[in-house]
């Protein structure tokens, strides 16, 4: 059975809990897709260095400075990254035990027992990678996810662009405009596909098809190494970037796809 190789980014939302279930997105998309990093973030689980400091109270590493978060947010790391961050260095010293064992619960589990998102810390984010590849994203504000989406397709894009060898030239490549994030977001709660390993280039146009899960798969289960023939998807709209123009375009063809989450 042929992997996907995350050729593809795979988006999934459940309104409820303004959760992001995601493939083909890592953190080097949050980094450069956040408009600005967290001062601090929480361990949920031990760092794979000793680099970093470690709160007295709860007994979790922590990193407090800006720079050093992204240096490690970019680094590659053996084991899962798990972290939330949080308001001030002191933050953590109020936590009681069960809200510090419900941290750990969350670290452990991947869910929250109660919201992922904590008064006392006032966070933003709980990021969760996964063994198989995949993240999980909680987000306070779920409109801080457009803006990753769009670093994960430029990276994708020249990537795609970088693989054929027709095309010598560097390219550069711009942001994703807001009004077609919006449209893209709007698929995610039917599961949202891009796949750049099926881009083509037409009339100097790099194109990627877009697709839906056409069954209402469970956001937990989601299996990246399942073979293409078994991924039930509909071709909603291709996604195309102008080689010359260097201009967004998303070309609908389903507008009922669209339609169904205004």
């Amino acid at each position: 059975m042929r992997r996907l190789q995350r050729r593809y980014i795979y988006a999934n939302l459940e309104k409820l809990d303004n959760l992001v279930f995601a493939y083909g997105i890592d953190q080097s998309d949050f980094v450069h897709g956040i408009k600005r990093l967290p001062a601090n973030i929480v361990s949920l689980v031990g760092l794979d260095d000793d680099e970093h400091a470690v709160n007295a109270h709860t007994g979790l590493n922590v990193i407090n400075d800006e720079n050093e978060i992204r240096r490690y947010l970019l680094q590659s790391h053996s084991l899962p990254v798990k972290w939330l961050d949080y308001d001030e260095v002191g933050d953590l010293d109020f936590l009681t035990a069960t809200e510090i064992a419900e941290l750990l619960y969350l670290g452990h589990m991947d869910r929250p027992i109660r919201s992922p998102f904590n008064y006392k810390l006032r966070n933003h984010y709980v990021f969760l990678e996964q063994r198989n590849g995949g993240i999980k994203v909680y987000f306070y504000y779920i409109s801080s996810f457009s803006h990753i989406l769009s670093a994960a397709i430029v990276r994708h894009t020249l990537a795609a662009y970088r693989g054929r060898r027709m095309f010598m030239r560097s390219l550069s490549i711009p942001r994703v405009p807001e009004v077609i994030l919006k449209q893209l977001v709007k698929l995610m709660p039917d599961g949202l596909f891009l796949y750049f390993d099926q881009a083509m280039v037409r009339q100097r146009q790099l194109l990627v098809p877009v697709h839906t899960e056409m069954a209402n798969n469970d956001i937990e289960v989601f299996d990246p190494a399942r073979s293409e023939d078994k991924l039930h998807t509909h071709n909603v709209a291709t996604l195309a970037f102008n080689l010359v123009s260097g201009e967004w375009e998303l070309q609908v063809h389903d507008q009922t796809a669209f339609e169904d989450h205004l």
